[in-house]
């Protein structure tokens, strides 16, 4: 009788962990925390991945609206390259007398504008731009940059995610003044 009282008061008195169980608790844990890093990880970088994306493809319509905008305010086309061309450049007039010139830096990957001479940085991780310069029916091509009424832009971007991954943005341009 004796000895069963006192399994039970020991029972109830024990107030603490046993080594083996501290040790199970702790390896439970180091495995719960690996697991949650491992997932961390992999959401970075995924997250990294489609950011790296969104950054390219929002650099190719940032060009292509910047492009349009300027060229639907132009007197006139003073130079374009041939729609071969995935390296482009156009010139245009402006109604104050400025010329103002894109050119692409197959070299760097990057659009460069400014006024007489593309100077500035408008883009960057631009793979290829291109033009077609048309007459105002946007069928026929313009012999001479004159002769262009309406171009059709294309901005290219290689997406980082995937191996053959690019994106073509295209758009269209009537000049106003023709």
């Amino acid at each position: 009788m004796h000895s069963i009282r006192q399994r039970r008061c020991g029972l109830r008195g024990r107030r603490g962990m046993t080594l083996l169980e501290l040790i199970i608790a702790t390896s439970m844990l180091a495995m719960l925390l690996t697991s949650v890093s491992i997932v961390i990880r992999g959401v970075r970088a995924s997250w990294d991945a489609h950011e790296a994306d969104y950054v390219r493809i929002e650099a190719a319509h940032s060009t292509l609206r910047h492009i349009v905008r300027t060229i639907r305010a132009a007197e006139a086309v003073t130079a374009v390259t041939p729609e071969t061309n995935n390296s482009g450049s156009l010139s245009v007039r402006m109604p104050n007398g400025d010329t103002l010139v894109w050119a692409h830096d197959a070299v760097n990957n990057r659009v460069n504008y400014g006024v007489t001479a593309a100077s500035n940085l408008l883009a960057s991780e631009i793979t290829g731009l291109r033009f077609r310069a048309r007459r105002a029916d946007a069928t026929t091509a313009a012999a001479t940059p004159g002769d262009t009424q309406c171009l059709q832009i294309e901005v290219t971007v290689q997406l980082p995610r995937e191996a053959n991954g690019q994106r073509i943005v295209t758009s269209w341009a009537w000049v106003r003044s023709w």
